[in-house]
């Protein structure tokens, strides 16, 4: 991996040519809070791939603290020794999840004991922007924003200001087991229906197509679809509430529909009993996230992963994306040297490294186009899907959404009537939203 690094002879020979312009640029702080220690010089070498006419130094004595889950620790570990190399700073990777993170954030940041990175899901963004926890991403900013997917930038993003490193994005799509399924059979979901009806032995447990039937997370394509909406305003809008709106009610009817190829209760649809299923060659297709890519590979069957079809309609659903980030602790001393680390990490050549080591697909642009991801079939439909897919709505209100409408999918899969059960949910959803703002 290729970072530049500035020598001292270098540094000097282009102050010296270049004293006019620094002086016009004041070599103020580029980085919000800190200890008034950075430096910034003017950079000519395009090879960096940022549109910033300068180079961001590290804090003299910068040293650094990154929190990160046991699944990316590994690779943080391994970088962390090439970044102190390249920068002379010193890096302490500690394994923390991102609920704890959170939460010691609010006691060890103000007591400075911090870490300077986190590693965080993108809907603890509203928590940690409002809790005064993370940096914006503002050095890395333009870059960011060209080379990154945009549902990946739009998730790290808070009214307008980005704040997030974007790393992996998380989403889901139908897996299929080549031997029992032809890619022409998920073309559309009216041919998942056919065949799942020739497919389907009940009595021997065996089922052309299943889901998570009272998750909304797994859920939601089926409003996407017929352009329902959770919020108004690219969900950023509590106030205004689709999911009552006549397309909500039209996907939840195609929705309950479906119940003739899967004929169990909601509640019966597990993640445990549809794995188990699909593992033992008797479920053909399987909605399901991402992560379980590593697991599939290893099958004793060829597994496929395409994107979810288009429904009936002509519509082509949109799932929803995680997006995993790094950002930068408000509280970390050495401001510049942490926001150096949240590129080093997230560089091309970086995160193909973590996707060997860890399997977390990369939030870059471009990345389908690299061997080792072109190796893998299933890592290539997953990020076809990351195309129509929309970073998970991470407003406060989000949290009213989830149970009011896992309640409302039982109930239309059992065969209540979509628009009444809906009605409920939403003023359900609207009580607790006044309840949170009281």
């Amino acid at each position: 991996m290729k970072v530049k690094k500035w020598s001292v002879t270098l540094l000097a020979a282009l102050l010296t040519l270049s004293i006019s312009a620094c002086s016009s640029t004041g070599g103020g702080n580029t980085s919000g809070k800190g200890d008034g220690n950075s430096q910034v010089v003017d950079s000519t070498d395009s090879s960096t791939n940022e549109a910033n006419s300068e180079e961001l130094l590290p804090e003299e004595g910068a040293k650094l603290i990154v929190w990160d889950g046991n699944d990316g620790v590994p690779f943080l570990n391994e970088i962390a020794k090439q970044f102190t190399e390249e920068y002379g700073v010193p890096v302490e990777v500690q394994e923390q999840g991102a609920p704890e993170q959170m939460q010691k954030m609010k006691t060890d940041g103000p007591a400075g004991l911090a870490a300077d990175l986190l590693v965080l899901p993108h809907d603890n963004l509203s928590e940690a922007v409002a809790g005064g926890f993370v940096l914006p991403n503002d050095f890395f900013e333009e870059g960011t924003r060209a080379e990154f997917q945009e549902t990946a930038v739009n998730a790290v993003t808070k009214d307008g200001i980005l704040y997030g490193y974007p790393r992996n994005m998380e989403t889901y799509a139908l897996f299929y087991n080549k031997d029992l399924v032809q890619e022409s059979d998920l073309a559309s979901w009216d041919n998942i229906i056919a065949f799942s009806k020739h497919f389907n032995d009940t009595g021997n447990k065996k089922y052309g197509f299943m889901m998570q039937l009272n998750n909304f997370y797994f859920a939601y394509p089926f409003f996407s679809g017929y352009n329902a909406y959770i919020f108004g305003e690219n969900n950023t809008n509590p106030a205004d509430i689709g999911l009552n709106s006549a397309g909500a009610v039209e996907g939840m009817t195609y929705f309950q529909n479906m119940r003739e190829i899967l004929p169990m209760e909601a509640a019966d649809a597990t993640t445990d009993v549809k794995t188990a299923l699909f593992q033992d060659g008797k479920l053909a297709i399987n909605l399901d996230g991402v992560w379980n890519i590593g697991n599939f590979s290893s099958l004793p069957f060829e597994v496929g992963m395409v994107p979810l079809p288009e429904f009936p309609n002509g519509e082509t659903p949109t799932t929803f994306a995680g997006v995993k980030s790094y950002y930068v602790s408000a509280y970390s001393k050495y401001p510049n040297a942490a926001k150096l680390f949240a590129r080093y990490v997230t560089t091309h050549e970086a995160l193909i490294k973590n996707y060997e080591m860890a399997g977390f697909i990369p939030a870059r642009k471009g990345m389908e186009n690299e061997k080792v991801i072109q190796e893998n079939p299933m890592v290539s439909g997953a990020i076809k899907q990351f195309e129509h897919s929309v970073a998970m709505p991470s407003i406060f209100e989000m949290q009213q959404v989830w149970s009011p409408m896992a309640n409302a999918l039982e109930l239309i899969w059992k065969g209540d009537d979509p628009k009444t059960t809906l009605d409920h949910a939403v003023k359900s959803i609207q009580e607790g939203i006044e309840t949170l703002h009281r």
